[in-house]
This record gives C-alpha cells, structure tokens and sequence, in this order.
C-alpha cells in the first residue's frame, strides 16, 4: 500500500513540476520583462524631457547623444538589457510623445484665446 501511495505522490509532483516549467515559469518572465520594460520607457521619457530643458540650444543630435548616455548607465544600473536599436526606437517615441503634447497644449491654448 505504501509503495502504491508513493507512485501516486510522484507522479503528481511530476505533473506539477511539468506544468510549473511549462506555465509559471514562462508567464513571470513575461511580467518581469513588461515591467522592466515600463520601468525603461518611465526613464526614457525623463531623460528626453531632461534634456530638453537642459540642452535646449544644443542640437538634437547632441540631445540625443546625451539622452542615450544617461539611459546606457541608468539601464545598467537597474539591471535592464536593450539593444541599441531598441533604445533608439522608444527614444525616437518619446520625442514624437512630447512633441504632439506641446502641439496639442498650443492648439488648446490657441482655442481658449479665440473664444
């Protein structure tokens, strides 16, 4: 009876072990990376509005230069991994972000003047 007992045991956390390896595994890498993934896309954003304030006579491929710097080391500090290219592509958002923002605060401004 006891070695009965003992298959049955196995076999279940062999099945739990399959289905742990094959589910949970795979869906907390996927958190972890959509969470980091924000966590870079938060620091993107910070360092292009930074550099727009603080290099504003500079031209944009120095802001950009400065940008892709500061993130480098801010990426490696928190441990996140991107290649250049996808750097280069959630920078190039972020810019097109804050320059549809200005657009749209002008355009508001520009109605609330007309009225």
């Amino acid at each position: 009876m006891n070695e009965i007992v003992f298959e049955i045991i196995k076999v279940i956390v062999m099945v739990a072990v399959l289905l742990i390896s094959r589910y949970l595994i795979p869906w907390i890498k996927e958190k972890c990376s959509a969470d980091k993934l924000a966590l870079a896309e938060k620091w993107v954003k910070y360092a292009v509005l930074k550099a727009q304030q603080v290099l504003w006579a500079e031209k944009g491929q120095d802001r950009k230069a400065y940008v892709t710097e500061f993130l480098k080391e801010i990426l490696i500090a928190k441990n996140i991994a991107l290649s250049d290219e996808q750097l280069d592509v959630l920078i190039e958002a972020a810019v097109k972000q804050m320059k549809i923002e200005e657009n749209a605060g002008g355009l508001l401004e520009h109605q609330t003047q007309a009225r």
